[in-house]
């Protein structure tokens, strides 16, 4: 990357409240470290209480979604990849994450959030509290855990979570990229 692009890059990314930023592969390790990294960042912020718990579950909800629904994550141990950027606009903070997908569940995806969107904090708290007392969990081969992620977001988020799937140039056919943000 030329030194001008990069300084564009930052001096954007600064104009734009980025607190943090990664892009690449994804393992427990990283993941750990990333997360001891925003955890300093809250601190040197001052950001302490329910506020800063948020912030960081939601970090933790999306990154690990992202390492384990990004293709070839089942039964495999090929490299996951993805992206994150923790922000801070007035005195809320945004999490924004991308990874790739396999085309395939693009309408599962949507079937999830899409009633989110229009759900009141109190209609998703009572959805959350549903899926807790669900028992069916152990039947879906896809979800890694009891279906709450998407619903833990929602719930923690100040605002409407927000979503996008888009075509990945080279693969439309087979990938997209998947965008979730959150803000807390």
């Amino acid at each position: 990357m030329l030194i001008d692009v990069f300084t564009i890059f930052r001096e954007e990314a600064d104009a734009s409240g980025i607190v943090f930023y990664y892009s690449g592969i994804l393992s427990q390790n990283v993941i750990k470290a990333m997360g001891d990294s925003l955890k300093q960042k809250l601190q040197q912020q001052d950001e302490k209480g329910v506020k800063s718990r948020k912030v960081f579950s939601t970090f933790i909800e999306m990154i690990q979604n992202a390492m384990h629904y990004s293709p070839g994550s089942h039964d495999s141990d090929e490299p996951k990849e993805g992206s994150i950027i923790v922000g801070k606009k007035d005195d809320k903070y945004f999490i924004i994450c991308a990874n790739l997908i396999e085309k395939q569940y693009e309408t599962r995806i949507r079937e999830k959030l899409d009633p989110l969107l229009t759900m009141s904090a109190d209609e998703i708290r009572q959805a959350y509290r549903a899926q807790l007392k669900n028992d069916q969990h152990g039947n879906d081969t896809i979800s890694k855990g009891a279906g709450l992620g998407f619903l833990t977001l929602a719930r923690d988020s100040a605002e409407p979570i927000e979503y996008a799937l888009r075509d990945v140039i080279g693969n439309e056919n087979d990938l997209s990229c998947f965008y979730l943000k959150a803000t807390i």
